[in-house]
């Protein structure tokens, strides 16, 4: 970028008014935070990277942040309500489903979102070996959107699980399929791929079926 046109960028995003503008500004920042924190674990991050990366005066941020962990919760708690909403849309689609058919296209669903808002899985992996969750800024978003996706999916398909089973279902495909779509190009290489590429995320398809599809057939058949 040409230094007269991150310039005139800095000085339409530096001033700072309320309403439509600030609220675009508030958006170009959550913007920038979401690529600053997919690539580092929160405490690596600061709020510079931030400005570094969406190319904008440092105290931009100060006017609609007070500190580096409110821009990180609005982040989670943006991320998590994304992932929620089309989540249900998801278990509404496929509430009619066979079992393979509804499996399958659930892990499609899951698949799109994270090419769509691929940040969304590596900022929860980045921060899942935080040394406290409780001090991890957001980290109520995650529980509840994890708690109310269970909730989602028990009343979508009742009766399906033992009681307990449902929970016990969803937290592993979640881990699992959080990790793989999370994953960067080092993790995608351990399991054999040069990089994270269409190949790969058909493997992550076709592994997720091959573990859970089974469970789902014997809760049916019982």
């Amino acid at each position: 970028m040409k230094k007269e046109e991150k310039t005139n960028r800095k000085t339409k995003a530096g001033n700072g008014l309320p309403g439509k503008r600030g609220d675009d500004t508030r958006q170009m920042i959550l913007a920038a935070a979401r690529q600053v924190f997919a690539a580092h674990p929160y405490n690596a991050a600061s709020i510079r990277m931030i400005a570094n990366k969406g190319e904008f005066y440092h105290g931009l941020i100060r006017y609609h942040f007070p500190n580096k962990a409110r821009i990180f919760e609005a982040v989670m708690e943006d991320a998590c309500r994304t992932l929620y909403n089309d989540n249900k849309e998801w278990l509404r689609e496929i509430s009619n489903y066979s079992p393979d058919k509804a499996l399958s296209t659930y892990l499609d669903r899951f698949i799109e979102f994270s090419q769509k808002h691929h940040e969304v899985f590596r900022i929860i992996v980045n921060n899942m070996s935080h040394d406290d969750p409780t001090t991890l800024p957001g980290y109520q978003h995650l529980v509840r959107l994890l708690t109310d996706t269970q909730q989602d999916f028990e009343n979508t398909f009742p009766k399906l699980f033992a009681i307990g089973d449902a929970g016990r279902f969803l937290t592993c495909l979640n881990a699992l399929t959080i990790n793989f779509l999370g994953a960067g190009s080092i993790e995608a290489a351990i399991m054999g791929f040069p990089e994270r590429n269409e190949a790969y995320l058909q493997w992550v398809r076709e592994t997720l079926l091959f573990i859970f599809l089974p469970v789902l057939e014997n809760a049916l058949n019982k």
